[in-house]
């Protein structure tokens, strides 16, 4: 018998991964967790749980979910192609997070602004020249 059958029902790193997105794209739509709780008709602490992948998120609420953040389903479930790997997003911020200088708030923040910049063309001029800014430091 598998592994995954075996801890059935326990959050894994897919939920983990899941809940990291939905958190993500709730803050950068400005929405607080009760208001993502009342428009799916869960509590505070639920979203809570499903945001730290306590609980498992079932796939009728997080359908729910991909329409009020509008973002399709396979939203959730982006993941570095490079490596195959759910696990990414918290490797990479845990080994990031000792010498990070930017805060999470910040990073948001800049991703919410860079979205906001309807232009496609202005979008790639001030991606190319964080680039740059980055690779002279």
């Amino acid at each position: 018998m598998s592994e995954d059958l075996i801890m059935k029902g326990k959050a894994d790193s897919v939920d983990n991964h899941v809940g990291k997105r939905l958190k993500m794209r709730r803050i950068l739509l400005g929405l607080s967790q009760q208001d993502l709780g009342e428009a799916v008709k869960v509590s505070v602490q639920q979203i809570q749980k499903y945001e730290k992948a306590t609980n498992r998120i079932a796939s009728g609420k997080l359908y729910s979910f991909s329409k009020l953040l509008k973002v399709p389903i396979t939203y959730f479930f982006d993941k570095d192609e490079e490596s195959n790997n759910f696990d990414f997003v918290e490797d990479q911020v845990s080994s990031e997070a000792e010498d990070a200088t930017v805060s999470e708030r910040e990073l948001l923040s800049l991703v919410r602004s860079y979205s906001e910049i309807k232009e496609h063309s202005l979008r790639k001029k001030v991606l190319d020249l964080l680039k740059a800014m980055s690779t002279n430091v």
